[in-house]
Order: structure tokens, then sequence, then C-alpha cells
């Protein structure tokens, strides 16, 4: 009686096995594994915030237990939905916390620091003056 409880618990995971190689085997003969997952990344935009998008900005506050950035405020959002908020003025940042937004959040510093040093150059008018020698 046990050696036939024995062989059925072997041959049952003798099957398993195989299962398991067929699954692999599969997914290794595909072109790109990774490529079902890289199909549909999410899209991540910044931008400045409007009028608009007064109530999203203070809903993310709310979430991230802070006070809502204040001035002008540059806007991350993924898929379209506000995920995360920083301030141009003084670089306060809120975001939710139920989402990942690490990177978001980085792409916000980022482009900030791009608007920010847009701003404070100041051009200067080339004068061209003559040289002698």
């Amino acid at each position: 009686m046990t050696t036939s409880i024995t062989n059925l618990a072997a041959r049952e995971h003798v099957a398993d096995l195989r299962r398991v190689a067929d699954h692999r085997s599969a997914i290794a003969h595909t072109r790109e594994p990774w490529a079902a997952e890289a199909a549909n990344p999410p899209a991540v935009s910044l931008r400045i915030a409007d009028v608009d998008d007064d109530q999203a900005v203070r809903d993310l506050a709310a979430l991230d237990d802070a006070p809502a950035p204040e001035g002008e405020v540059l806007l991350a959002l993924i898929d379209g939905e506000a995920v995360a908020a920083l301030s141009l003025r003084d670089g306060h940042v809120v975001a939710n916390p139920f989402v990942p937004t690490v990177a978001a959040v980085a792409l916000l510093r980022l482009r900030a620091e791009h608007v920010s040093s847009r701003r404070s150059r100041r051009r200067r008018p080339f004068i061209l003056r003559p040289r002698f020698a």
C-alpha cells in the first residue's frame, strides 16, 4: 500500500516538473520574453499645473498629509493621473503615497532645475567691439 502511494506521489511530482519545464521552454523560445511587460510601460508626463489642476494638487497634498505647494507648480502624471507635484518657488514636493513615485519625483526635480536655470539666465546682447592690434 505504501508503495502505491509513493508511486502516485512520484508520478505527480514528475508531471509537475514537466509542466514547469514546458512552460520555461516556451518562454525561452520566445524572442524577447520581457517584451510583453515592456510593451505597455506607464506613460509619464510633466507639465506646469494650471487652474484646472488646483484640486488635483490639493488632493495630492491631502494624501501626503502635507501643505499644498504654492506658487507655480510642476505636476507629474502617470497614465493621466496626477501622482506628484513640486513647487517651483521653494521645491516643496507632495506625492501620492500609494503609488511608486520615486522616479516621477526625480524627474520633477530635474525638470524644475532646467526650468529655473532657464529663467535665471539672462541673455546679454552680443556686441562686436573693435580690436586694435
